[in-house]
């Protein structure tokens, strides 16, 4: 039998999904990916397309179907980093004062569980739903599944009166009520080329035009709000900031920071904000699962210096438990000023 011939479309298929791991997995955030002007944007800019084709091919090959309850959908078009799970916590907070069983929908990524499931902190693990999720479980009934249209409908039969679809900006099987579009004040939209050439799911007209409300985190940037407005002239911009809510007093400022964060910049700059010395930063990949090995020697490198060790809520429950004493989570929750936002909320919902 000879070899099984590859067609061009397959090959670069293979070439795509090589590139794209490498950059997920092995290089956390590229630095190119910020730089407008990068060499290697005009090397994978061939995949970018091939990437944009096969999205937009994927998107429009599905009918969104209509739930029997609003659907709220809080996305990004950026790889990561923007600041969806806060967000879905207070989008969550704000449909509590009207609605009676909000429920979330993630895709439980990191996890191995692929069918529909209800997460349960006390039952299941982060190696089986994924990190974010054990985290929303706790704010709200959160659904897990590959196929998000069925766990939307087992969120139903379980009582679920609203549905908050975290990162479902590339996922069309559900029709959305509102879509609130999520946006890093920092981050911004990087070097606005598609991945791998840069950090865009979507291009930043197509991801804007589709949106209702725009969520600023972050510093006021009137530069980012006029890109935003250019690309919808008329869409509502709300702007909103991280707060630590746990502060921690140590004896010595002294701190060894880590995180496996879509954009891991943004918790070294909150370390900073707290008035914390940051004597070393080590970033990981997002969702990175930690071994034993890793956690002993970043303890190690802590106490060596003197230092405390500190991560995300995100991360800490994916450390060991015998280890969990010895690193300090810091706890954070959007803040946002005034009722603009909520009133918006119940406005688009019609309630």
């Amino acid at each position: 039998m000879g070899p099984i011939p590859i067609t061009r479309s397959k090959f670069l298929c293979v070439v795509f999904r090589c590139v794209l791991v490498l950059i997920v997995l092995k290089l956390c955030v590229p630095k190119f990916w910020s730089d407008k002007n990068s060499k290697f944007i005009k090397f994978l800019e061939p995949i970018s397309k091939l990437y944009s084709f096969i999205s937009a091919a994927k998107l429009s090959s599905v009918v969104p179907e209509k739930l029997q309850v609003p659907v709220v959908c809080v996305g990004n078009i950026v790889l990561g980093g923007a600041g969806k799970t806060p967000t879905v916590e207070l989008v969550c907070d704000i449909l509590k004062k009207k609605f009676k069983a909000p429920c979330i929908l993630k895709n439980g990524y990191g996890g191995y569980l692929k069918n529909v499931v209800r997460v349960d902190p006390s039952l299941h693990s982060y190696l089986q739903v994924g990190d974010e999720a054990l985290l929303s479980a706790n704010i709200a009934p959160t659904w897990i599944g590959k196929n998000r249209l069925n766990s939307a409908k087992a969120a139903l039969l379980a009582g679920a009166d609203v549905v908050i679809m975290d990162d479902g900006y590339q996922n069309n099987s559900i029709e959305k009520d509102l879509k609130i579009l999520v946006v890093d004040s920092g981050q911004q939209f990087g070097n606005e080329h598609l991945i791998p050439a840069g950090p865009l799911r979507e291009s930043v007209e197509s991801g804007i035009k589709k949106s209702d409300f725009v969520l600023i985190i972050g510093e006021k940037n009137l530069e980012l709000e006029d890109r935003i407005k250019r690309g919808n002239p008329n869409i509502p911009i709300f702007n909103a900031k991280m707060k630590v809510i746990n502060p921690i007093k140590l004896e010595s400022d002294k701190v060894v920071g880590f995180c496996g964060l879509g954009y891991p910049p943004k918790f070294k700059k909150t370390l900073i904000e707290c008035g914390f010395e940051v004597i070393d930063f080590i970033p990981f990949s997002d969702h990175h699962p930690y071994t034993i090995t890793e956690i002993q020697k970043l303890i190690n490198a802590a106490k060596n210096i003197g230092a405390k060790l500190v991560t995300t809520m995100k991360d800490y429950v994916k450390i060991p438990e015998i280890f969990r004493g010895e690193v300090i989570a810091i706890e954070v929750k959007l803040e946002i000023k005034g009722n603009e936002l909520k009133d918006s909320i119940f406005s688009s919902l019609k309630i």
